[in-house]
């Protein structure tokens, strides 16, 4: 239904799952050869700068990607979640790490070690295919984004990172669960400026807070704020 009133998939970075549907005995040897990670919530997975030694699956748990600026301020561009693949473009390009990754909530881990990651992606097509498929999507969405960045004012952005964290949630009537920073982080604004645009959304109509848990209570008004149909 989202993609009726909001163009989600063009603004939101969507993984195709590497091991759906994979032979038997393909997933016998990633599971023979990946290490499970339990990572609590705001533990580091690697860091921007550093050498990358594995790509890495999560089975369960949300993480955050962000680059540091300024005075350490966090930019937070990619969010992913079960069963996406992150670390694999560094792997592939051969270069340290561009940004850093960290946990947003607890996880479930499985590590791929640099050298199992290559001899998958070059014995195995289908999963060549798909990644490729996804880089090529994130190079879109990234274009898309850096457009809202430098296009849209906070309030606009603010509407926008709504919608796409529900979605990336998954919920509906539940609401989702955010802290401040990071929301701000990921509109590219202050908490303080975050939260006078919060306050007047409820002040609408268009959304309502209840134990830091966030509803969207009018989408069709929060589509219009975004400005970008």
């Amino acid at each position: 239904m989202i993609n009726t009133l909001f163009p989600y998939k063009r603004y939101s970075f969507i993984n195709y799952s590497v091991l759906e549907n994979l032979p038997k005995k393909e997933l016998k040897f990633i599971e023979e050869n990946t290490t499970i990670l339990r990572l609590k919530k705001g533990q580091v997975l690697f860091h921007e700068g550093t050498i990358p030694v594995a790509a890495y699956i999560i089975s369960s748990g949300k993480i955050k990607k962000y680059a540091t600026g300024l005075e350490g301020r966090e930019h937070i561009f990619y969010l992913a979640k079960e069963n996406d693949i992150i670390g694999h473009h560094e792997l592939i390009s051969k270069e340290a790490h561009s940004c850093s990754a960290a946990c947003l909530t607890d996880c479930v881990v499985n590590l791929v070690p640099k050298k199992i990651f290559s001899q998958i992606i070059t014995s195995n097509e289908d999963i060549k295919s798909r990644l490729l498929h996804t880089i090529a999507h994130e190079f879109g969405v990234f274009i898309s984004n850096s457009r809202i960045l430098a296009q849209h004012n906070v309030r606009e952005r603010c509407a926008i990172s709504i919608i796409k964290l529900r979605e990336f949630f998954g919920v509906d009537k539940e609401g989702f669960k955010i802290s401040r920073k990071d929301h701000s982080n990921i509109v590219g604004t202050s908490v303080e400026s975050l939260v006078r645009v919060l306050h007047d959304f409820k002040e609408e109509g268009v959304i309502k807070i209840s134990d830091n848990n966030l509803y969207i209570t009018n989408m069709d008004k929060l589509v219009k704020i975004c400005n970008i149909i």
